[in-house]
Protein backbone atom coordinates (compact mmCIF):
# COMPACT_ATOMS: atom_id res chain seq x y z
CA UNK A 1 0.00 0.00 0.00
CA UNK A 2 2.87 2.35 0.97
CA UNK A 3 4.42 1.99 -2.65
CA UNK A 4 0.99 2.79 -4.25
CA UNK A 5 0.63 5.69 -2.31
CA UNK A 6 4.53 6.87 -2.98
CA UNK A 7 4.15 6.17 -6.64
CA UNK A 8 0.58 8.22 -6.52
CA UNK A 9 1.52 11.48 -4.37
CA UNK A 10 4.78 11.96 -6.51
CA UNK A 11 3.16 12.95 -9.35
CA UNK A 12 4.57 15.79 -11.16
CA UNK A 13 5.52 17.91 -14.21
CA UNK A 14 6.69 16.31 -17.05
CA UNK A 15 10.43 16.58 -17.34
CA UNK A 16 12.02 18.33 -20.44
CA UNK A 17 10.14 21.15 -20.35
CA UNK A 18 11.57 24.14 -22.26
CA UNK A 19 12.39 27.23 -19.74
CA UNK A 20 12.85 27.53 -15.90
CA UNK A 21 9.86 27.70 -13.82
CA UNK A 22 9.41 24.01 -13.67
CA UNK A 23 9.55 21.03 -11.02
CA UNK A 24 12.19 18.23 -11.42
CA UNK A 25 11.25 15.15 -12.38
CA UNK A 26 9.82 12.89 -9.74
CA UNK A 27 9.44 9.84 -9.49
CA UNK A 28 5.83 8.32 -10.61
CA UNK A 29 5.46 10.46 -13.22
CA UNK A 30 3.81 8.40 -15.79
CA UNK A 31 1.99 5.85 -13.75
CA UNK A 32 -1.59 5.81 -13.42
CA UNK A 33 -3.24 6.49 -10.41
CA UNK A 34 -6.45 6.13 -8.54
CA UNK A 35 -9.07 8.41 -9.49
CA UNK A 36 -9.27 11.73 -7.72
CA UNK A 37 -7.02 15.52 -7.59
CA UNK A 38 -3.28 15.61 -7.15
CA UNK A 39 -1.75 18.81 -6.21
CA UNK A 40 2.22 19.40 -6.53
CA UNK A 41 3.45 22.60 -5.74
CA UNK A 42 7.63 23.80 -5.45
CA UNK A 43 9.49 26.80 -5.04
CA UNK A 44 13.06 27.47 -6.30
CA UNK A 45 15.59 29.92 -6.13
CA UNK A 46 17.94 30.57 -8.96
CA UNK A 47 20.94 32.93 -8.42
CA UNK A 48 21.35 32.88 -12.28
CA UNK A 49 24.47 34.24 -12.31
CA UNK A 50 26.43 32.39 -15.21
CA UNK A 51 25.79 31.02 -18.03
CA UNK A 52 26.71 29.01 -21.62
CA UNK A 53 27.71 30.62 -24.46
CA UNK A 54 27.27 29.59 -28.13
CA UNK A 55 30.42 26.89 -28.17
CA UNK A 56 28.88 25.68 -24.26
CA UNK A 57 31.41 27.16 -22.77
CA UNK A 58 30.41 28.15 -18.86
CA UNK A 59 30.42 31.68 -18.38
CA UNK A 60 30.59 34.05 -15.59
CA UNK A 61 27.68 35.81 -16.19
CA UNK A 62 24.06 35.59 -17.62
CA UNK A 63 25.24 37.36 -20.34
CA UNK A 64 28.48 37.06 -21.75
CA UNK A 65 28.96 39.32 -24.03
CA UNK A 66 27.96 42.70 -22.19
CA UNK A 67 30.89 44.18 -20.45
CA UNK A 68 30.62 43.52 -16.74
CA UNK A 69 28.85 40.59 -15.15
CA UNK A 70 25.01 39.98 -15.04
CA UNK A 71 22.56 38.17 -13.14
CA UNK A 72 18.80 37.46 -14.07
CA UNK A 73 17.87 36.04 -10.41
CA UNK A 74 14.66 34.37 -10.11
CA UNK A 75 12.08 33.19 -7.38
CA UNK A 76 9.34 30.56 -8.95
CA UNK A 77 6.50 29.20 -7.30
CA UNK A 78 4.47 26.40 -9.13
CA UNK A 79 1.09 24.61 -8.31
CA UNK A 80 -0.14 21.46 -10.47
CA UNK A 81 -3.28 20.02 -10.09
CA UNK A 82 -3.61 16.93 -11.94
CA UNK A 83 -7.26 14.19 -11.87
CA UNK A 84 -6.74 10.93 -12.87
CA UNK A 85 -10.10 9.49 -14.17
CA UNK A 86 -11.45 6.67 -16.61
CA UNK A 87 -13.82 8.22 -19.36
CA UNK A 88 -17.43 7.02 -20.60
CA UNK A 89 -16.67 4.31 -18.15
CA UNK A 90 -20.21 2.85 -18.64
CA UNK A 91 -20.35 3.82 -22.14
CA UNK A 92 -18.15 1.91 -25.10
CA UNK A 93 -16.82 4.89 -27.20
CA UNK A 94 -13.56 3.72 -28.89
CA UNK A 95 -10.36 4.32 -27.89
CA UNK A 96 -11.49 6.48 -24.73
CA UNK A 97 -13.68 3.60 -22.98
CA UNK A 98 -10.87 1.49 -22.35
CA UNK A 99 -8.01 3.32 -20.69
CA UNK A 100 -7.07 5.28 -17.86
CA UNK A 101 -6.81 9.36 -18.42
CA UNK A 102 -5.45 12.34 -17.21
CA UNK A 103 -5.76 16.08 -16.81
CA UNK A 104 -3.32 18.93 -16.20
CA UNK A 105 -3.04 22.49 -14.99
CA UNK A 106 -0.23 24.29 -13.99
CA UNK A 107 -0.42 28.01 -12.61
CA UNK A 108 3.06 29.98 -11.75
CA UNK A 109 4.20 33.03 -9.96
CA UNK A 110 7.73 34.32 -10.93
CA UNK A 111 9.95 37.33 -9.37
CA UNK A 112 12.52 38.12 -11.33
CA UNK A 113 14.75 40.76 -12.11
CA UNK A 114 18.30 42.02 -13.96
CA UNK A 115 21.25 43.14 -12.32
CA UNK A 116 24.60 43.97 -13.21
CA UNK A 117 26.15 45.55 -16.10
CA UNK A 118 22.94 44.30 -18.30
CA UNK A 119 20.87 46.73 -15.57
CA UNK A 120 22.93 49.55 -15.64
CA UNK A 121 22.77 49.56 -19.71
CA UNK A 122 19.27 49.41 -19.80
CA UNK A 123 18.64 52.24 -17.22
CA UNK A 124 20.90 54.69 -19.08
CA UNK A 125 19.04 55.57 -22.71
CA UNK A 126 22.47 57.53 -23.66
CA UNK A 127 24.56 54.04 -24.12
CA UNK A 128 21.91 52.46 -26.13
CA UNK A 129 19.53 55.38 -28.19
CA UNK A 130 16.87 53.57 -27.51
CA UNK A 131 13.55 54.34 -25.16
CA UNK A 132 11.94 51.40 -24.81
CA UNK A 133 15.24 49.82 -22.64
CA UNK A 134 15.22 52.58 -19.85
CA UNK A 135 12.71 51.01 -17.46
CA UNK A 136 13.88 47.90 -15.63
CA UNK A 137 14.28 46.86 -12.46
CA UNK A 138 11.69 44.31 -11.17
CA UNK A 139 9.42 44.49 -14.33
CA UNK A 140 9.98 40.91 -15.56
CA UNK A 141 7.83 39.51 -12.28
CA UNK A 142 4.47 38.52 -12.23
CA UNK A 143 2.27 35.67 -12.94
CA UNK A 144 3.83 33.16 -15.24
CA UNK A 145 2.06 31.35 -18.36
CA UNK A 146 -0.69 28.69 -18.23
CA UNK A 147 0.11 25.35 -19.14
CA UNK A 148 -2.88 22.85 -19.88
CA UNK A 149 -2.29 18.95 -20.47
CA UNK A 150 -4.18 15.90 -21.63
CA UNK A 151 -3.09 12.22 -21.81
CA UNK A 152 -4.39 8.65 -22.45
CA UNK A 153 -2.60 5.41 -21.14
CA UNK A 154 -1.82 3.65 -23.87
CA UNK A 155 -0.66 0.31 -22.86
CA UNK A 156 -1.00 -0.74 -18.71
CA UNK A 157 -4.35 0.82 -17.50
CA UNK A 158 -7.49 -0.23 -18.65
CA UNK A 159 -10.26 1.49 -17.51
CA UNK A 160 -12.47 -2.06 -16.73
CA UNK A 161 -11.19 -3.28 -13.11
CA UNK A 162 -9.49 0.21 -11.92
CA UNK A 163 -11.41 -0.02 -8.29
CA UNK A 164 -9.53 -3.57 -7.65
CA UNK A 165 -6.39 -3.08 -9.72
CA UNK A 166 -3.33 -3.47 -6.95
CA UNK A 167 -0.68 -1.86 -9.47
CA UNK A 168 0.22 -1.00 -13.04
CA UNK A 169 4.03 -2.52 -13.61
CA UNK A 170 4.64 -1.48 -16.34
CA UNK A 171 2.78 1.32 -18.40
CA UNK A 172 2.87 4.10 -21.73
CA UNK A 173 1.45 7.56 -21.37
CA UNK A 174 0.82 9.77 -24.38
CA UNK A 175 0.57 13.55 -23.76
CA UNK A 176 -0.41 16.75 -25.30
CA UNK A 177 -0.08 19.98 -23.54
CA UNK A 178 -0.25 23.78 -24.59
CA UNK A 179 1.09 26.81 -23.16
CA UNK A 180 -0.74 29.80 -23.35
CA UNK A 181 0.85 33.11 -22.74
CA UNK A 182 -0.61 34.34 -20.13
CA UNK A 183 2.48 35.40 -17.79
CA UNK A 184 3.56 39.07 -17.57
CA UNK A 185 5.48 40.44 -20.08
CA UNK A 186 7.16 43.69 -20.50
CA UNK A 187 8.85 44.14 -24.25
CA UNK A 188 11.47 46.19 -22.15
CA UNK A 189 12.89 44.09 -19.72
CA UNK A 190 15.40 41.18 -20.94
CA UNK A 191 13.75 38.89 -18.51
CA UNK A 192 10.03 38.28 -17.91
CA UNK A 193 7.36 35.61 -16.13
CA UNK A 194 5.88 35.27 -18.88
CA UNK A 195 7.16 34.19 -22.78
CA UNK A 196 4.13 36.24 -24.84
CA UNK A 197 4.19 32.96 -27.33
CA UNK A 198 1.85 30.04 -27.09
CA UNK A 199 3.79 26.72 -27.28
CA UNK A 200 2.10 22.94 -28.07
CA UNK A 201 3.89 19.87 -27.23
CA UNK A 202 3.79 16.09 -27.00
CA UNK A 203 5.44 13.16 -24.66
CA UNK A 204 5.37 9.70 -24.93
CA UNK A 205 6.56 8.38 -21.40
CA UNK A 206 7.05 4.74 -19.92
CA UNK A 207 6.79 3.15 -15.88
CA UNK A 208 8.15 0.00 -14.85
CA UNK A 209 8.25 -1.28 -11.27
CA UNK A 210 11.01 -3.86 -11.21
CA UNK A 211 10.64 -4.82 -8.04
CA UNK A 212 8.93 -3.37 -4.83
CA UNK A 213 9.96 0.09 -4.20
CA UNK A 214 11.53 0.83 -6.93
CA UNK A 215 10.69 3.03 -9.74
CA UNK A 216 12.10 3.62 -13.17
CA UNK A 217 10.18 6.49 -15.26
CA UNK A 218 11.29 7.60 -18.96
CA UNK A 219 9.89 10.08 -21.18
CA UNK A 220 10.83 11.93 -24.71
CA UNK A 221 9.02 14.87 -26.22
CA UNK A 222 8.74 17.58 -28.58
CA UNK A 223 7.31 21.08 -28.18
CA UNK A 224 7.14 23.52 -31.05
CA UNK A 225 6.78 27.93 -30.20
CA UNK A 226 4.71 30.37 -32.43
CA UNK A 227 5.90 33.23 -33.24
CA UNK A 228 6.58 36.82 -30.67
CA UNK A 229 5.40 39.25 -32.64
CA UNK A 230 6.87 41.26 -30.12
CA UNK A 231 10.27 40.60 -28.64
CA UNK A 232 11.89 41.75 -25.69
CA UNK A 233 14.42 44.20 -25.04
CA UNK A 234 14.86 45.72 -28.83
CA UNK A 235 14.10 42.44 -30.67
CA UNK A 236 17.39 40.73 -28.82
CA UNK A 237 14.87 37.99 -27.69
CA UNK A 238 14.06 35.68 -30.37
CA UNK A 239 10.97 36.54 -32.91
CA UNK A 240 10.73 32.55 -33.26
CA UNK A 241 12.01 30.09 -30.39
CA UNK A 242 13.42 26.89 -32.22
CA UNK A 243 11.35 24.03 -31.94
CA UNK A 244 12.66 21.40 -28.58
CA UNK A 245 13.24 17.95 -28.51
CA UNK A 246 13.72 16.03 -25.18
CA UNK A 247 13.84 13.22 -22.92
CA UNK A 248 14.10 12.68 -19.12
CA UNK A 249 14.98 9.14 -17.44
CA UNK A 250 15.04 8.54 -13.76
CA UNK A 251 15.35 5.94 -11.05
CA UNK A 252 13.79 6.26 -7.51
CA UNK A 253 14.07 3.25 -4.83
CA UNK A 254 12.62 3.38 -1.39
CA UNK A 255 15.22 3.47 1.35
CA UNK A 256 13.10 3.11 4.62
CA UNK A 257 9.01 3.08 4.61
CA UNK A 258 8.10 6.42 3.79
CA UNK A 259 11.43 7.73 2.37
CA UNK A 260 12.83 7.35 -1.26
CA UNK A 261 15.29 8.48 -2.99
CA UNK A 262 15.43 9.65 -6.87
CA UNK A 263 18.51 10.10 -9.39
CA UNK A 264 17.40 12.08 -12.81
CA UNK A 265 18.45 12.64 -15.89
CA UNK A 266 17.25 15.06 -18.20
CA UNK A 267 18.10 16.65 -21.78
CA UNK A 268 17.08 19.32 -23.72
CA UNK A 269 18.12 20.63 -27.18
CA UNK A 270 16.44 23.43 -29.28
CA UNK A 271 16.74 24.26 -33.09
CA UNK A 272 17.75 27.63 -34.26
CA UNK A 273 16.26 30.66 -32.61
CA UNK A 274 15.54 33.42 -35.18
CA UNK A 275 16.16 37.16 -34.35
CA UNK A 276 13.88 39.95 -36.24
CA UNK A 277 15.53 43.13 -37.04
CA UNK A 278 17.03 43.63 -33.60
CA UNK A 279 16.90 47.33 -32.50
CA UNK A 280 20.12 47.38 -30.16
CA UNK A 281 22.62 45.73 -28.17
CA UNK A 282 24.19 46.03 -24.94
CA UNK A 283 27.47 45.69 -26.40
CA UNK A 284 26.88 47.32 -30.02
CA UNK A 285 29.77 48.88 -31.33
CA UNK A 286 30.45 52.67 -30.71
CA UNK A 287 30.04 55.14 -33.45
CA UNK A 288 33.05 55.86 -35.18
CA UNK A 289 32.46 60.27 -35.35
CA UNK A 290 30.16 62.87 -34.07
CA UNK A 291 28.72 63.05 -37.64
CA UNK A 292 28.02 59.14 -38.43
CA UNK A 293 25.33 56.72 -36.43
CA UNK A 294 25.95 53.31 -36.08
CA UNK A 295 22.75 50.84 -36.48
CA UNK A 296 21.81 47.04 -36.54
CA UNK A 297 21.81 46.02 -40.17
CA UNK A 298 17.85 45.20 -40.60
CA UNK A 299 17.08 41.58 -41.65
CA UNK A 300 16.88 38.35 -40.31
CA UNK A 301 19.27 36.62 -37.78
CA UNK A 302 20.18 33.15 -36.61
CA UNK A 303 21.92 31.40 -33.69
CA UNK A 304 22.99 27.68 -33.12
CA UNK A 305 20.42 26.60 -30.90
CA UNK A 306 20.19 25.82 -27.04
CA UNK A 307 20.88 22.83 -25.36
CA UNK A 308 20.78 21.70 -21.53
CA UNK A 309 21.41 18.27 -19.91
CA UNK A 310 21.06 17.98 -16.43
CA UNK A 311 21.57 15.40 -13.53
CA UNK A 312 20.12 15.55 -10.24
CA UNK A 313 18.83 13.40 -6.93
CA UNK A 314 16.03 13.95 -5.16
CA UNK A 315 15.00 12.62 -1.46
CA UNK A 316 10.93 12.91 -0.74
CA UNK A 317 9.53 12.16 2.56
CA UNK A 318 5.89 11.42 3.41
CA UNK A 319 4.71 13.43 6.67
CA UNK A 320 0.87 11.78 6.95
CA UNK A 321 -0.51 9.38 4.41
CA UNK A 322 -1.37 12.08 1.96
CA UNK A 323 1.31 14.62 2.71
CA UNK A 324 4.72 14.67 0.21
CA UNK A 325 7.99 16.44 1.16
CA UNK A 326 10.45 16.98 -0.81
CA UNK A 327 13.98 18.19 -1.55
CA UNK A 328 15.76 18.09 -4.77
CA UNK A 329 18.96 19.43 -6.38
CA UNK A 330 19.54 19.93 -10.00
CA UNK A 331 23.22 20.13 -11.27
CA UNK A 332 23.56 21.22 -15.25
CA UNK A 333 26.66 19.17 -17.19
CA UNK A 334 26.53 21.08 -20.03
CA UNK A 335 24.65 23.31 -22.37
CA UNK A 336 24.63 25.81 -25.49
CA UNK A 337 23.07 28.67 -25.08
CA UNK A 338 21.66 31.06 -28.30
CA UNK A 339 24.20 33.93 -29.52
CA UNK A 340 24.29 35.30 -32.81
CA UNK A 341 25.88 37.76 -34.95
CA UNK A 342 24.62 41.42 -35.69
CA UNK A 343 26.03 43.55 -38.44
CA UNK A 344 25.88 47.12 -38.03
CA UNK A 345 25.83 49.98 -41.01
CA UNK A 346 27.12 53.26 -40.37
CA UNK A 347 24.95 56.46 -41.62
CA UNK A 348 25.44 59.72 -42.83
CA UNK A 349 24.19 62.00 -41.64
CA UNK A 350 23.58 60.62 -38.15
CA UNK A 351 20.50 59.14 -37.71
CA UNK A 352 19.29 58.72 -41.46
CA UNK A 353 16.81 56.27 -42.22
CA UNK A 354 17.98 53.99 -44.97
CA UNK A 355 16.65 55.00 -48.35
CA UNK A 356 16.03 58.62 -47.66
CA UNK A 357 17.77 61.24 -49.84
CA UNK A 358 21.36 62.12 -48.97
CA UNK A 359 21.50 58.59 -46.24
CA UNK A 360 24.84 57.19 -47.17
CA UNK A 361 24.75 53.53 -45.11
CA UNK A 362 27.75 51.61 -45.50
CA UNK A 363 28.98 48.13 -43.56
CA UNK A 364 30.25 48.27 -39.85
CA UNK A 365 31.34 46.48 -37.19
CA UNK A 366 30.04 43.07 -36.97
CA UNK A 367 29.85 41.68 -32.95
CA UNK A 368 28.41 38.95 -31.12
CA UNK A 369 25.17 39.38 -29.46
CA UNK A 370 23.54 37.13 -26.47
CA UNK A 371 20.14 36.49 -27.37
CA UNK A 372 17.58 37.40 -24.76
CA UNK A 373 14.47 35.50 -22.90
CA UNK A 374 14.67 31.54 -23.79
CA UNK A 375 17.87 32.00 -25.52
CA UNK A 376 19.88 32.44 -22.18
CA UNK A 377 20.81 28.99 -20.90
CA UNK A 378 22.12 29.07 -17.13
CA UNK A 379 24.34 26.49 -15.93
CA UNK A 380 23.94 27.50 -12.16
CA UNK A 381 22.94 24.67 -9.49
CA UNK A 382 18.89 24.30 -8.36
CA UNK A 383 17.31 23.73 -5.33
CA UNK A 384 13.68 22.88 -5.29
CA UNK A 385 11.35 22.36 -2.07
CA UNK A 386 8.12 20.06 -3.39
CA UNK A 387 5.10 18.97 -1.35
CA UNK A 388 2.61 16.86 -2.49
CA UNK A 389 -0.77 16.35 -1.36
CA UNK A 390 -3.53 13.69 -2.18
CA UNK A 391 -7.09 15.41 -1.95
CA UNK A 392 -8.57 12.19 -1.26
CA UNK A 393 -11.86 12.39 -3.39
CA UNK A 394 -13.65 9.01 -3.64
CA UNK A 395 -10.85 6.98 -1.25
CA UNK A 396 -8.29 7.36 -3.80
CA UNK A 397 -5.92 5.31 -1.95
CA UNK A 398 -7.85 2.68 -1.50
CA UNK A 399 -8.42 -0.50 -3.04
CA UNK A 400 -9.60 -4.01 -2.21
CA UNK A 401 -6.86 -6.90 -1.63
CA UNK A 402 -4.01 -3.81 -1.61
CA UNK A 403 -0.84 -5.25 0.60
CA UNK A 404 0.20 -2.66 3.25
Amino acid sequence: MRTVVAAGLALALQAGTAVAQELPPQFGRYMPLYPGLYLNAGYTQDDRDRSYDAFGRAQPSATPQTPGRSAFPEKSALASFTWHFPMFESGNVSFFSSRMHLARVTLRQVETRATGAIAAFAADDSDDGYSEADQLENNGSGIGDLTLEFGSFLYGAPSKGWRERQGSPLTVLALVSGTLPYGAYNRDAPINAGSNTAALGGTLGLHWQPWPGGFLDAGVGRREYFQNYDPQFGATAPTEQGDDTYWDIGFAQRIVPGLYVNVFFTDREGDANLYENPRFAPNQAPPPNATTSNDPKPGNYYDRGTKLNARGIALQYFITQRWLAGLHYTHPKYGRGGQFLLPYEEHSPAGCINGSPGCQPQAGETILVDGMGPARVYSTDRLTLSVSYNFGQGDTFTCTGCKQ
